[in-house]
């Protein structure tokens, strides 16, 4: 069932049906078949296997887009803010950017002058424009 199912997807997907697509589509569905099955450690016997599969891993991605909405909606300030980064390397410069995109509530967007420009979000106007909690002394 699942050969039948994957063969139809490319036929569809090629849109042209002849003796060399059906050829070449019937390949590609054994090697689509193997491949999942190595990777997946079990066999697929059908269509309903696979949907059942495919929705489990799909599941907790939209759940957590769902539960991310509310920031979207919660209101919110934003700030940009210049982070001093003279008499650093670039290896040293490209660390700090990255931490502080790691930092929740903040993201690198460029490198200015021996500054790096940093994008925050937080509750209030004068804390989403301060500098206190991005990034502090010496680390590198």
């Amino acid at each position: 069932m699942i050969h039948l199912f994957i063969m139809f997807l490319w036929l569809g997907f090629i849109g042209d049906i002849n003796d060399y697509t059906i050829l070449i589509g019937i390949i590609v569905t054994i090697l689509v078949v193997k491949i999942s099955e190595f990777f997946l450690k079990s066999e697929i016997f059908g269509f309903v296997e696979l949907f059942i599969s495919a929705i489990g891993r799909i599941l907790p991605m939209y759940k957590m887009t769902f539960l991310s909405l509310k920031y979207l909606f919660k209101k919110s300030y934003c700030g940009l803010i210049p982070i001093d980064v003279e008499n650093k390397t670039e290896a040293e410069k490209a660390a700090i950017a990255n931490c502080i995109t790691l930092t929740p509530g903040t993201m690198f967007i460029l490198e200015e002058k021996n500054h790096l420009i940093i994008h925050k979000f937080d509750k209030t106007p004068e804390d989403a424009h301060s500098s206190n909690d991005v990034w502090r002394g010496e680390l590198f």
